[in-house]
């Protein structure tokens, strides 16, 4: 997994560090307050990229992060699938 995500990470890298947080921001808004069901993807994308940091880092973060970011992952997951399914 880390030598298929270095391309990726590379060019992460190359980005200016406020770019990413602005990015997941606007993600996170839009499919909080865009009404269509539709805007769930962005909520589920914030997951999946969420997800993807998580499985690289697994191996140097401690048990208990382990479990609050697999939480959080999983809320912000559940709460996109729901957008997606239009029960929010």
């Amino acid at each position: 997994m880390e030598r298929k995500s270095a391309g990726p990470l590379l060019v992460l890298h190359r980005m200016p560090r406020w770019l990413i947080p602005v990015v997941m921001g606007i993600l996170l808004l839009l499919g909080l307050f865009i009404q269509a069901a539709w805007a769930g993807i962005f909520i589920i994308a914030i997951a999946v990229f969420l997800g993807w940091l998580l499985v690289l880092s697994w191996p140097v973060i401690m048990p208990s992060s382990r479990a609050f970011r697999v939480i959080v992952i999983g809320v912000v997951a559940v709460v996109g699938v729901m957008k997606l399914m239009g029960w929010t």
